[in-house]
């Protein structure tokens, strides 16, 4: 049994693979514990456990760790290729010490210059403490799985943690957003994360203008009640 669900994890890692070089998977999830194949699927492909579009999740094992599921959302269950949305949660429990890294990717994206803002939290469900690095990279050439400009990242940080990040997003159109999602266990341990991203848009010049000048009526108008009510014209 054992030998039948390694044969089919490495069958998986070929598979995505093979996609990702062909650019024929636009969106992808895979998890690398630095030693065994990478193991990646394509959004209704072969390993991917969700029936949704835009949906992907993965159950497997691999090296150290027994059992991981992690399921990652992003358009068109999340957001749009206008107003990027990504969120990925994970389910991990390792036998030993050991590290493993959980890349979300989609393609197609098209918004405008604007602040990108991520998010993760997590902890330790049982076992020895772990830490977690969770980094958001974009690609200006629109391929999947390419790290190209990391946007925002936590650095390395112990679990628990809640923390947010923001950076700025100015890729011409179309481009690319990957979560990468880097756990790293000191020995046995279970641990639970979710690790999101958004964008908030840059007003245009002239909203801004028109933001400003609102305030100045607000605040004439204001001073002219005051007035009013103390009976000064």
């Amino acid at each position: 049994m054992k030998r039948d669900l390694r044969f089919f994890v490495v069958l998986l890692a070929v598979v995505g693979v093979a996609g990702i070089a062909r650019g024929a998977i636009g969106t992808i999830l895979s998890i690398n514990d630095g030693i065994d194949p990478v193991i990646t699927i394509g959004d209704n492909g072969p390993g991917d456990l969700n029936p949704a579009v835009g949906v992907l999740t993965l159950s497997t094992n691999v090296g150290v760790w027994s059992l991981t599921v992690s399921t990652g959302a992003t358009k068109p269950a999340l957001g749009s290729s206008t107003n990027p949305v990504m969120d990925l949660v994970i389910q991990a429990s390792s036998t030993g010490a050991g590290s493993l890294t959980y890349t979300f990717s989609d393609t197609g994206f098209t918004h405008a210059p604007t602040t990108l803002n991520s998010t993760v939290s997590g902890h330790v469900i049982s076992g020895a403490p772990t830490t977690i690095n969770y980094s958001v990279f974009g690609d200006p050439s629109n391929l999947v799985g390419a790290l190209t400009t990391q946007l925002t990242t936590t650095g390395t940080v112990p679990l628990p943690v809640l923390t947010s990040n923001s950076g700025s997003l100015a890729f011409a159109t179309p481009f690319s957003l990957s979560q990468v999602v880097q756990l790293t266990a000191s020995g046995a341990s279970a641990v639970s994360v979710d690790a999101s991203l958004n964008v908030s848009s840059v007003p245009e010049p002239s909203s801004m203008a028109l933001m400003f000048l609102g305030l100045v009526f607000l605040v004439a108008g204001l001073a002219h009640r005051r007035r009013s009510l103390h009976g000064v014209n």
